[in-house]
């Protein structure tokens, strides 16, 4: 199930979301602008039929005025205006209205601007005529006809005026109409079209919630077979609050199938139980703060836990992590990584033994083939692809081969016989080595050699090694000519030439270590024989040694033993002895100064060179001795996580072991290697930092460690930590190194300074805490004691007795309280740096604190025991201390009318002694305890009484603060020891505490 399809397309719907809703604020927009157009129009018509209607009602006022019946009603007025005058504002009316329904059109204002004119002059005529009411019309004087000619003319020019506004106002209609009519149909259209997409978008985004929720549907499936099939225990809680809204425990209300196959806790039990019921233990040290700091400042955390389960004891890493409404834990069973550290502490400790054990072969085997005249090769098969051996390869050759041919070991190596020594092809030589691998039966020959245009003879013994063979080659070239002389001489000296030649293929050679310290030394079976005896038939030492040297080299075997013991190496290299048939034999020696098993030690190889017969058989088996470390040196490099290589400088080619293979997640011989493949495992961010260190190295010919990441076949990162040195090897140049994956030291590094970011943060608010109770606490505090003491003098006989009693105890709660806050500082104070250590005496240590206590031991008739006590590193005052706490408490808790008894025991014992459990960082403690014949605790409280402020007893009891021994725990762990006690109630107690001695 792709959970990301779900959400990741989150930003396209918000640019859908955005764009329809841009469409849809459009379309209504256009919605708007037409409907508002609408009303426009419909407002334009209705001024302009406005305006019709004014204009018809100033066309109906000056058809009045045309009127006979209203000119004879003017006439027959009888001088009363009333019927003019309304007339008259009538007319005004009608003008104002029309002057301000056209207000906003300039050509019917211009039109309208006469017209007051004209109605004023209408007015004033139909004026003349009410003022002649009694004469007939056709008595009217000429003058009187010409009025009223004027009027008619007037009423021409105002109805000329009206049908030109008219006619305009009719061609506003007309042009309204056209516009509505060409409009009328976009605004249904535009709501139509907004109405349909408002529909599209609600349809497509309910397709897209429905598939959502089917998606949602599917991961949820896919989620609950994910947590079905987990290794983890995955676990869902939700708080549960109290009345005062404070989180008091967390419900489960999710729990997989691992609780029951880890704890054997069913799911469907566990779920809606509280943790407190169903994981007691997450109640305890701390743990279930850490999960309401979880949950409130929603910040993951990360716990270890050890659990015992039916008698097991497992191990769980758990990761919390703040939802919403509550907390996710996720728990992993980290058992068997706890259980592969414990292995690999046992394996390193078994490598660092091997390791020890190949030095000292290591070293034997330098001496025995620096000291040897022989020649001692090493050759590998090379086969063809019928598995037949058509080459060897040179694997091992000491430095005898140059004098011979001249040839360096460093530059034949792993280069082939028939490079080197072409001339073994053309004689049998080269069969016997063919059937020494394929029948596995050692063989010996003889076989000349040209040196410098003389003829020497080389024997030589192949023995089978593994898919090779190693061959041990001396020359006899002086006892082929005895041989060639001896064959001369008669038949009884043959049967003796044989013998010395048997004898002369025996390697008289012993090695021993011989302890500095005290002379102790131990030999080889063979050494026992050059001195004439069976092996291990006396002890040797390097006095009874030297009863064998000769008494004329005695002096230069007391110069070696002088220069050995001052120096480690002597230039004396050569002496003789006398055995014990009386033989004189000259014996050389090398050897080279180490430590063994924590002691200084020589160790080296004896040679003697009155035979030149080398002991064959101890160089094969030291060979096969070297091929096993070799083995297990492999195998170590795998343990420890370390890949070695060779490159040759200049050039692409690399060799790399087979763990580097591994570390780069390919089995041994996986790809070519070669500087641009090996590359491509770099981090890309680390690329250019590996590529210039490789051009540095080359143009500087220097190596420096640096570290880089790799990715892994497998994608995983590792951080590696490279370092080598330069040789010269085979006329070419060539770096050899060791890579080292640290990727968890590097895990490490980061989790401790996470430690120590927090353990900064720590003593910050330990040293703000030292301030208040030095200065904040202490300050009030004295001066309540002072106006205490004050009042005590002064006030009071003026006080009842009940009031003294009263304040009597208010005095003791002040005392109590400075008693208390200096007991707080001096536990804050207690570090655990170690710089003013010193060494005690801890006898003085005691005499002082009795000194201090000497009032109270003398007040309460206590005997105090104690036996002699050690000297040890440590802090004066702290010590002093523990002492005076631990002494103190004995004298305060004491049975009624028994004189406290107080034995102080002290002895040195081993660590593995210690039945205990704490870190042990010496191998040897003093144990100390103090035993009183108080009155006792119950064992139930033995952890409780060494926590700050708890007390067994109520302060009216005894006095104190309860802090006296968890001063007295700190002060023991701050000098890497451990304090406890045994006690039962009324029979005393006993408080028993290591030391490092």
């Amino acid at each position: 199930m792709d959970f990301k399809r779900i959400y990741s397309s989150s930003k396209t719907y918000i640019v859908l979301l955005f764009i329809a809703f841009v469409i849809i604020l459009f379309t209504a927009s256009m919605a708007y602008y037409q409907i508002m157009r609408m009303q426009d129009l419909a407002e334009k018509v209705a001024h302009t039929l406005q305006v019709n209607n004014a204009i018809s009602e100033l066309s109906a006022h000056s058809t009045q005025a045309e009127s006979e019946e209203f000119r004879k009603q003017l006439q027959n007025s009888k001088g009363n205006s009333t019927v003019f005058d309304d007339y008259v504002e009538e007319g005004e009316t009608i003008l104002k209205t029309l002057d301000q329904l056209t207000e906003g059109n300039a050509s019917q204002q211009t039109r309208l601007a006469p017209m007051r004119t004209l109605l004023d002059s209408l007015h004033q005529e139909l004026k003349v005529l009410g003022d002649h009411p009694n004469a007939p019309v056709n008595s009217v004087s000429e003058s009187e006809r010409t009025k009223k000619s004027d009027i008619n003319f007037t009423l021409y020019r105002i109805r000329n005026i009206r049908n030109q506004m008219l006619a305009e106002e009719r061609l506003s209609i007309k042009k309204t109409r056209e516009e509505y009519n060409s409009n009328k149909y976009l605004a249904p259209l535009t709501s139509l079209l907004l109405a349909f997409f408002s529909l599209l978008v609600f349809v497509l985004a309910f397709l897209k919630i429905y598939r959502n929720k089917v998606r949602i549907r599917r991961s949820e499936s896919f989620l609950r077979s994910v947590l079905a099939t987990t290794d983890n225990i995955v676990n869902y809680y939700e708080p549960i609050y109290d009345d005062q809204k404070n989180i008091k425990d967390f419900k489960i209300v999710f729990a997989n199938e691992c609780n029951r196959d880890y704890l054997g806790l069913a799911p469907e039990y566990i779920t809606g139980k509280p943790i407190s019921e169903v994981f007691p233990f997450l109640m305890l040290n701390g743990e279930f703060e850490k999960l309401i700091s979880c949950f409130q400042n929603k910040e993951k955390i990360n716990l270890d836990r050890q659990i015992l389960i039916n008698g097991e004891t497992l191990w769980f890493q758990s990761l919390i992590t703040p939802l919403a409404e509550g907390i996710m834990v996720t728990a992993r069973n980290s058992t068997a990584e706890e259980n592969a550290k414990e292995e690999q502490l046992s394996l390193n400790q078994r490598l660092e033994n091997q390791n020890l054990t190949l030095l000292d072969n290591r070293a034997f085997l330098n001496n025995i083939f620096k000291s040897i005249s022989h020649v001692v090769m090493n050759f590998e098969s090379i086969r063809d692809e019928n598995n037949n051996i058509k080459d060897f390869k040179i694997l091992f050759i000491n430095d005898k081969i140059t004098p011979i041919t001249g040839d360096i070991p460093e530059e034949i190596i792993n280069k082939c016989i028939s490079e080197v020594f072409p001339t073994i092809y053309d004689t049998e030589i080269f069969g016997y080595l063919k059937d020494v691998v394929q029948t596995g039966e050692p063989t010996s020959y003889e076989v000349p050699y040209e040196v410098d245009g003389q003829m020497l003879w080389f024997s030589a013994r192949a023995i089978k090694l593994g898919d090779g063979i190693t061959l041990t080659t001396r020359e006899i070239t002086e006892e082929k000519e005895k041989t060639n002389q001896l064959l001369q001489l008669n038949t009884q000296l043959e049967t003796q030439n044989s013998i010395f030649v048997d004898a002369e293929n025996v390697a008289n050679i012993g090695s021993y270590i011989w302890y500095l310290d005290n002379g102790e030394a131990s030999i080889s079976d063979n050494f026992y024989r050059i001195l004439g005896y069976e092996p291990n038939s006396f002890v040797v030492t390097y006095h009874s040694y030297r009863e064998f040297v000769h008494p004329d080299d005695r002096e230069i075997y007391d110069r070696l033993g002088e220069e050995t013991v001052e120096h480690g190496t002597s230039k004396v290299n050569a002496y003789r002895i006398i055995t014990k048939q009386g033989e004189t034999k000259h014996i050389e020696l090398n050897g080279r100064a180490l430590i063994r098993h924590g002691r200084k030690a020589s160790v080296g190889v004896v040679v003697d060179v009155t035979e030149e017969k080398q002991n064959q058989d101890r160089v094969i088996a030291l060979n096969q001795e070297l091929s096993i470390q070799n083995s297990i040196l492999t195998d170590a490099e795998r343990i420890a996580k370390i890949g070695s290589f060779i490159w040759f400088v200049g050039t692409e080619e690399i060799e790399i072991s087979d763990n580097f293979y591994r570390m780069l997640g390919y089995e041994p011989k996986g790809f070519k290697a070669s500087l641009e493949r090996f590359s491509e495992f770099v981090h890309p961010e680390d690329l250019k930092a590996y590529l210039n260190s490789i051009e540095k190295s080359a143009n500087e010919l220097t190596v420096t460690e640096h570290r880089y990441r790799v990715i892994t076949k497998d994608g995983e990162i590792k951080h590696l930590k490279v370092n080598g040195q330069f040789i010269h090897k085979d006329n070419k140049q060539i770096m050899s190194g060791v890579a080292q994956d640290i990727s968890l030291s590097i895990a490490a590094e980061e989790k401790l300074r996470a430690s120590n970011r927090e353990l900064q943060h720590s003593n910050a608010e330990l040293e703000s805490f030292n301030r208040v109770a030095s200065h904040d606490l202490q300050e009030p505090l004295r001066k309540t004691q002072m106006f205490i003491s004050r009042l005590e003098s002064t006030e009071t006989d003026n006080l009842s007795d009940k009031g003294r009693v009263y304040f009597k105890k208010v005095a003791n709660a002040a005392s109590r309280m400075q008693a208390l806050v200096l007991n707080l500082l001096t536990y804050s104070r207690i570090d655990s740096k170690h710089e003013d250590f010193e060494f005690i005496d801890l006898n003085e240590v005691l005499e002082k604190v009795k000194e201090d206590l000497s009032s109270t031991i003398e007040n309460t008739g206590a005997v105090i025991k104690s036996e002699d006590l050690p000297s040890l590193g440590g802090v004066s005052y702290q010590l002093e201390q523990l002492f005076n706490n631990l002494i103190s408490n004995a004298l305060k808790y004491k049975v009624a009318d028994v004189k406290p008894s107080i034995s102080i025991l002290a002895e040195k014992v081993h660590s593995k002694q210690i039945p205990e459990d704490f870190f042990k960082s010496a191998n040897y403690y003093h144990k100390i305890a103090i035993i009183d014949n108080g009155i006792g605790f119950s064992t139930e409280h033995a952890d409780k009484i060494f926590e700050v402020f708890q007390r067994l007893h109520q302060k009216s009891e005894y006095s104190g603060t309860g802090i006296g021994l968890a001063i007295c725990k700190k002060i023991v762990e701050n000098h890497h020891g451990f304090i406890y006690a045994t006690s039962e109630l009324g029979k005393g107690s006993a408080f028993i505490f290591y030391l490092p001695a």
